[in-house]
């Protein structure tokens, strides 16, 4: 069986892991997995293919920049790309993110449908069934239920100078999408997989994959970080800044500091830029109750930042699954999320919880709660839960066992 993986990333980041860990498993297998990728890194892997070069996915994007039109750019790199596939000649091929400004969408679809090449989407956001964007919920849109029209989102997500073209993008998507004789769709959450079968997807084959993390790295870890960050005697509440940060959050973060007991701070870790100091500095917290620290060196590193912290509290207003609460659970520090999206199921509500997305109250209600109760064995639960539904090997191996299916079920007459 051949088995080829098309992602914009390859070995790095989320999505990028994930076809990495795939990929592993595929050879540990027996499955022959091909990869290709705009990303150089892919060249790393056993059989990858580089999509397009520099100067082509600098171009598609500065074209889906003014045209509000993302994937129906380099034509000839896709369409070399389509030749290399050719020769491959892969049994399966797995989409992941395809909205990177560095392969034409529709020349693909359509070139998977004519060879009927068994198809799967993997939704690691909404992408594929939208008009163009890549979460709705916030926005509070539904037009992708329909025909995308007056976009919400103009200025985000894949932002254009004239209007998107959304209704065209859902239209062609679902034109070239159901096209594909055998197509499968699998979301990385219940959530996601969910929404999926709202839209043109709701007769395809379904599935739920969780993502899934390395519990060899995101384990309990010991570290200096309290003394180094002048926090001894404190109860630390981390945070992701990127989402404590976001303007829509400015009450949430204003409102939560003000109910701070004198030995609780707020440390939120991803902070980097400028801009970012000087909003929270206009914002006239009392001083000493948030702490910043920026970006961690590596894995090793954010695992002992999450072990350092007594509970790890995520304002995120929606996410596709949110895998840095599942990463702090299992290094043993409770959670408490906003509930909206897939962040819900990242937690048991039990020794962590979700919470209203925007409830000021109920999150540090929660909060409080877990200051109650934790102890080691409610450390010991959180790192079970992560356990039995995240560990990496045990839901990727899910992916060998769905390809093995789908070749199996298109196969078996020969």
């Amino acid at each position: 069986m051949k088995v080829l993986q098309i992602n914009a990333v390859y070995g790095h980041g989320s999505t990028g892991t994930i076809v990495r860990d795939i990929e592993y498993l595929c050879v540990q297998s027996g499955i022959e997995c091909y990869v290709a990728s705009p990303d150089l890194k892919v060249r790393e892997a056993k059989r990858g293919y580089v999509i397009g070069n520099t100067l082509d996915h600098k171009l598609h994007a500065l074209l889906s920049r003014i045209y509000g039109k993302q994937a129906y750019y380099s034509h000839i790199p896709t369409r070399q790309f389509l030749r290399w596939i050719d020769d491959v000649k892969p049994d399966i091929v797995h989409l992941h993110n395809l909205h990177s400004n560095y392969i034409h969408l529709n020349i693909l679809l359509r070139y998977l449908a004519e060879k009927d090449i068994c198809t799967i989407v993997n939704l690691h956001d909404c992408w594929f069934y939208t008009g163009g964007c890549f979460h709705y919920t916030s926005a509070g849109c539904s037009k992708w239920l329909t025909v995308c029209k007056g976009c919400p989102k103009q200025k985000q997500d894949t932002p254009s100078i004239f209007n998107k073209k959304s209704a065209k993008i859902l239209a062609d998507s679902k034109k070239f999408l159901l096209a594909i004789p055998h197509l499968y769709v699998i979301g990385v959450s219940a959530w996601m997989a969910h929404e999926a079968l709202k839209s043109f997807f709701k007769d395809i084959p379904n599935y739920v994959i969780h993502n899934g993390i390395d519990m060899q790295v995101f384990r309990p870890t010991p570290s200096d970080f309290r003394q180094r960050l002048d926090l001894e005697g404190k109860y630390v509440i981390l945070g992701p800044a990127n989402k404590w940060l976001l303007p829509v959050n400015k009450d949430v973060l204003i409102r939560f500091v003000q109910q701070m007991q004198t030995d609780e701070v707020l440390l939120l870790f991803g902070v980097w830029a400028t801009s970012q100091l000087k909003y929270l500095n206009s914002l006239n917290i009392p001083e000493g109750k948030v702490h910043t620290y920026g970006y961690t060196k590596n894995r090793e590193e954010l695992a002992q930042l999450y072990t350092m912290a007594d509970v790890f509290a995520n304002t995120t207003r929606e996410d596709s699954l949110s895998l840095i609460n599942v990463e702090a659970q299992a290094c043993g520090t409770p959670v408490v999320t906003f509930d909206q999206t897939g962040p819900k199921e990242t937690v048991d509500d039990i020794n962590s919880f979700n919470v209203p997305v925007g409830d000021v109250q109920k999150l540090y209600e929660a909060i409080q709660k877990v200051r109650k109760q934790t102890s080691a064995d409610t450390v010991g639960k959180c790192v079970q839960f992560v356990t039995d539904i995240f560990e990496v090997i045990d839901n990727y191996n899910k992916y060998i066992e769905l390809y093995k299916n789908i070749y199996e079920a298109n196969h078996s007459s020969g």
